[in-house]
């Protein structure tokens, strides 16, 4: 069973029992990123979890019952697994199957990558034993929570920058493969600092990705999120909002320019998705607040 998603289409292998299916994808550093939701007739359905990458499964919801992870469709998963929200880790071509019984429809979020991405992203915290075989039906509340945030992404017509989809792709998967504890106080260098903070400020109008800014400082990109946090307080994505709004407000208190040139100037979609951004970070349109720091 195939599902448009634009110029995208996604295929549910071997699918039985399955009536209709509906998908939203986004793309992080070249990871597929879906949020599904697909609807059963009555009675068993399952269809094969695999594709030709690995494939990172989280369940968000579950209307009529509960769904499983199996690798026999006449094994039932062990009881302790059974619990909502479970997450299942399938690697490429590996048949799992996505198993329910008289259950109405499935809400879930579904990432899509190559294996040897994850060493880009995780470097020496990559744990290649969890990265290597199945995992069926864990759980992690971090990760849930995580998956409900790009599932908003997914949804969303005015969708975030890119950094922030980045920042909870990777926090979702180092709840998932992550092997060593994290060192939490351990921040950058001033010079690392200096680098990163000057490539923001210099490239505000452009699409940032952690994955650049985690290379800048010869870092995995988990590794630099989690040390950018430690010396600015703020992760990667919040600062470079944080500058962003602060530069906006710089050109709106300079006579003569317009919302849409600020919104252009500082790397909004547009007019409306800036005005939307602003008022939500300081609380005023952008109009109300240059209106009253102007006499």
């Amino acid at each position: 069973m195939q599902v448009s998603e634009g110029s995208d289409t996604f295929e549910f292998r071997s699918p039985h029992g399955m009536k209709a299916a509906h998908s939203r994808r986004r793309t992080f550093a070249g990871i597929a990123v879906r949020h599904l939701q697909h609807f059963n007739h009555p009675g068993r359905a399952w269809h094969d979890l695999s594709g030709p990458q690995d494939t990172l499964t989280v369940v968000l919801a579950e209307i009529g019952g509960r769904c499983e992870a199996r690798t026999n469709l006449h094994r039932p998963a062990t009881l302790e697994r059974q619990r909502p929200n479970h997450i299942s880790f399938v690697p490429a071509e590996i048949r799992v199957w996505g198993y329910t019984d008289n259950m109405e429809s499935v809400r879930e979020l579904r990432l899509s990558f190559d294996r040897k991405s994850l060493g880009d992203w995780f470097g020496p915290d990559l744990d290649p034993g969890k990265a290597g075989n199945p995992e069926l039906m864990f759980h992690d509340k971090r990760a849930v929570e995580c998956a409900r945030l790009l599932a908003a992404e997914c949804d969303a017509s005015d969708p975030s920058t890119g950094l922030y989809g980045e920042g909870l792709t990777i926090a979702l998967l180092s709840a998932c493969f992550q092997g060593r504890p994290q060192k939490e106080n351990s921040g950058l260098s001033v010079s690392q600092l200096r680098l990163v903070l000057d490539f923001i400020h210099e490239h505000l109008d452009l699409s940032v990705s952690v994955f650049q800014l985690a290379r800048l400082v010869d870092l995995s990109s988990s590794q630099f999120a989690r040390m950018f946090k430690a010396s600015t307080g703020v992760s990667p994505h919040r600062y470079q909002l944080n500058t962003r709004i602060g530069k906006a407000q710089e050109l709106l208190l300079m006579k003569g320019e317009s919302l849409s040139m600020v919104a252009v100037a500082t790397g909004f979609a547009d007019q409306s998705h800036f005005t939307r951004t602003f008022k939500r970070v300081t609380g005023a349109t952008p109009h109300e607040w240059h209106q009253n720091r102007t006499p």
